[in-house]
Parts: structure tokens; C-alpha cells; sequence
């Protein structure tokens, strides 16, 4: 096989990784609502799974539901990486944006893996793990938004 063929394959294998299942990961629950098209709308669905495990927490089937849950909302933070937040598209092009770019990116991999270290505690069945994953998710939020969300705080 060609090198370029191998290449080629590679990109079509990411681009349909990234394109997003009809399912939120490997969870078996269907996605009801298309995908978020902007930054407010996916940090809302991000938001909104992880409000909703409060609701779960008398729920026979605890764990499994609120795993599913998470893979929702990684599904939402999936979408949110390709978008670029309003504090950053109105920067000037330059350093200060490339930089600005690169620690947004840094950001929304770190709360991906948080998501992903959320839902592997909910399939452990491990309450411990799911307090230090929630801590550090919303270590992440608090971060982000003092950085990429100034603007669109309340006063």
C-alpha cells in the first residue's frame, strides 16, 4: 500500500471518529437532540448532564444511568472542542490569539478526560472517584470561564 493511500485512510478514519456516533459513546443511550452548533449551547448540554446526576442519586440504577449521563455530555464536550469561544474570536490575530487558541484547546481536552474519569468512577461504582472527578471538572469550569466566558457573565 501506498503511503499516501495510509494517509488518506488515516484522515477518513478521524474525520468519522470525530463526526460523532448517534450514540453517546459506548453507553447504548440514543442522542435525541442533533448536535450543538454553538459554544453556549454545548457548554449548556455539558452543564445540563452533569446537573442531572443529582437527580439520579436515589435511582436503583444509579451508576449505570449516570454513566450514561456522562457520555452525553462528553459527546457535548466533543462538539464544543471544534468551536472557538467568543473571547478569543474577537482577540486581533496574533500571538496572543495563537496562545489564547492553544490553552482553550488545552482546556476542553482536559475536561474531556475529566468526563471520560467521571464515567469510568459511575461504571466502577466508586463514589470517592466520582467526588474527585466532579472536583476536577468544576476546577475546569471555574478556570475556563474566568479566562474564555468574561464577557458573557452576569454582572
Amino acid at each position: 500500500m501506498r503511503k499516501e493511500s495510509v494517509y488518506i485512510i488515516l484522515a477518513l478514519v478521524t474525520a468519522l471518529g470525530l463526526s460523532g456516533p448517534g450514540v453517546a459513546g459506548d453507553s447504548e443511550v440514543p442522542e435525541k437532540a442533533a448536535p450543538p452548533k454553538e459554544m453556549a449551547e454545548a457548554m449548556d448540554a455539558m452543564s445540563g448532564s452533569l446537573k442531572l446526576l443529582r437527580r439520579l442519586r436515589r435511582d436503583p440504577d444509579r451508576w449505570t444511568k449516570s454513566a450514561a449521563m456522562v457520555a452525553k455530555g462528553s459527546s457535548a464536550v466533543i462538539s464544543a472542542m471544534r468551536m472557538v469561544p467568543r473571547e478569543i474570536q474577537n482577540l486581533p490575530d496574533g500571538p496572543a490569539k495563537l496562545k489564547a487558541l492553544a490553552d482553550s484547546r488545552r482546556l476542553m481536552g482536559l475536561t474531556l478526560a475529566g468526563y471520560a474519569r467521571l464515567e469510568l468512577a459511575f461504571l466502577a461504582e466508586d463514589e470517592e472517584q466520582v467526588d474527585e472527578a466532579l472536583d476536577v471538572l468544576k476546577e475546569l469550569k471555574a478556570e475556563s470561564h474566568e479566562k474564555y466566558n468574561r464577557g458573557e457573565q452576569a454582572p
